[in-house]
């Protein structure tokens, strides 16, 4: 990902993330100060829009599946070289450190892909559980995974090449062209992480870099809360 392309979706995302913070409910103030490396973005206000996806065995995964308790999510997609297998090494850290420390239990992890078209369920599964077996890997019908980001604040795009080898960028609602699979093509995308409370709500957001040392006691922090 180039850095003038990384620059602007930096930008987009704390643009968003600012607009959440002034909208946020406004009772966290103690709890804000505490955290290291987190931002509260919960607002009952805007709930999550309904999705029907498919976890990594083909069953249903819907908003009822981030009611079952904290939830970590996170969107990637499996041909990413760099920022996505990190971030999944950050949470399987994470979820050591969790363990070990033993006053908290570790949040579910559910990962999003931003590129369906590729990551089926099947592909998931492999990529996923390589780095946990309890992680969940999420795929499905792609229209309904561009809705669900949006209140996340997540932003996506993606490049292909020109007869010339000249980078061009589409949007998420551009149509790839046909030949597309074949020749390939990367997203560049947000990498923040969300809490997601036991209401299906969103909670809080990890931006990039992450520390996994640092999440554990903000996450400690906000699920105590």
């Amino acid at each position: 990902m180039n850095n003038k392309l990384l620059s602007s979706i930096g930008v987009v995302a704390l643009a968003i993330a600012a607009f959440y913070f002034a909208t946020a409910g406004k009772d966290y103030q103690a709890l804000k100060k505490q955290l290291k490396v987190s931002y509260i973005l919960h607002n009952p206000d805007k709930p999550l829009p309904e999705f029907s996806l498919l976890d990594h065995n083909r069953q249903l995964f819907d908003n009822t599946h981030l009611k079952e308790g904290w939830s970590l999510l996170l969107f990637m997609y499996t041909h990413c070289p760099d920022i996505c297998p990190t971030e999944l090494f950050d949470m399987s850290r994470l979820k050591n450190l969790m363990e070990e420390d033993k006053t908290a239990s570790m949040p579910s992890v559910v990962v999003i892909t931003f590129d369906s078209l590729r990551d089926t369920p099947e592909v998931m599964k492999e990529y996923i559980t390589h780095f946990d077996k309890d992680f969940i890997g999420v795929s499905g019908d792609q229209a309904q995974i561009d809705r669900l980001i949006k209140p996340f604040g997540a932003y996506y795009e993606r490049v292909i090449y020109d007869e010339k080898g000249k980078p061009v960028i589409l949007k998420a609602s551009d149509e790839l062209p046909k030949d597309a699979l074949e020749k390939g093509y990367i997203i560049n995308h947000t990498a923040w992480i969300y809490l997601i409370n036991p209401e299906g709500e969103i909670f809080a957001g990890f931006p990039s870099p992450h520390k996994p040392s640092a999440m554990v006691q903000d996450i400690k922090l906000m699920m105590d809360y």
